[in-house]
């Protein structure tokens, strides 16, 4: 069977949906920065699979209506050239926050002592770490979680925010998605992370029979500007008197929108981590006087 190989470079607000597409759609996936600052994929596909071919092409030609993209440059592969294993070496390390590694499985790393590894493969559904509002939400985590903490993440994705908080000390998670193919994704990582035991996984959102008031010590939810503010309502009961809220997926023309939105629901804005055109809103639950 012949193999062609599929890559496009793209910025780093678009990771996400791209990401989706080759993983999909295509077989392996490789994300690695450009000399340009973008974002290179790559995945492989048989000469025969025209029709996942021709959805990845639907695919990157929706995205470009919001933003150009790269070429989509599709090449075919010598016979010998053995791509089951040519995609993993364009995958590299990813090191933020103080002590976060986000590494594929294959990829071997001595970790130091003060290390969180998060071991999570490419293409499983959303969430891989290099996009702006999962790499805020990351350091956000990093910096309020401690150790003992009841936490929701709420469009859990690929649930690497959620494997996140329990390497970082949480003694439990909440992780929830209405899609059902992030909440199989969400499952093979988190068995594979080992932290399974600790996160109760289940499709939906808030409302939820899992999340209860006064709950959680701290809740993310990296999801869009249109959904936060629709959920917080629901988020803010579900935290503890001054929880936190990491509110995420919004672009930074938005940022006055949903902070107002976030105000008026009874959070106090306490930063803002910004990132590319992105930003992620750290919040707190007002007391109650």
């Amino acid at each position: 069977m012949n193999w062609q190989e599929l890559s496009i470079a793209v910025p780093y607000e678009y990771v996400e949906p791209i990401s989706y597409l080759f993983s999909r759609y295509g077989h392996g996936l490789s994300m690695e920065l450009d000399s340009s600052g973008r974002v290179l994929f790559r995945t492989y596909l048989p000469n025969t699979s025209q029709r996942r071919l021709a959805r990845i092409e639907v695919g990157v030609r929706l995205v470009n209506l919001l933003h150009p993209l790269g070429e989509l440059i599709v090449r075919p592969l010598p016979q010998e050239e053995d791509w089951q294993n040519a995609w993993k070496a364009h995958f590299s390390l990813l090191k933020l926050g103080q002590h976060l590694v986000i590494k594929p499985s294959w990829i071997p790393y001595v970790a130091t002592p003060e290390d969180v590894v998060i071991d999570i493969d490419p293409g499983m559904a959303f969430g891989t770490g290099y996009h702006p509002t999962t790499y805020t939400c990351l350091e956000a985590l990093e910096q309020l979680l401690r150790t003992g903490m009841e936490v929701l993440d709420l469009g859990t994705g690929s649930g690497i925010l959620a494997i996140a908080a329990v390497k970082l000390g949480a003694a439990h998670v909440v992780a929830l998605d209405i899609d059902p193919e992030a909440v199989r994704a969400a499952r093979q990582n988190l068995r594979r992370s080992g932290v399974g035991q600790r996160v109760s996984l289940a499709p939906g959102t808030v409302p939820h029979h899992l999340v209860g008031p006064g709950q959680f010590d701290l809740a993310v939810a990296n999801i869009s500007a249109r959904v936060v503010p629709a959920r917080a309502p629901f988020i803010l009961p579900a935290l503890k008197p001054s929880g936190f809220f990491i509110a995420s997926g919004i672009m930074s023309g938005q940022q006055q929108e949903v902070g107002d939105a976030l105000r008026e629901a009874g959070f106090s804005l306490l930063r803002v981590l910004a990132r590319e055109e992105w930003v992620s809103l750290v919040c707190r639950r007002e007391p109650t006087s």
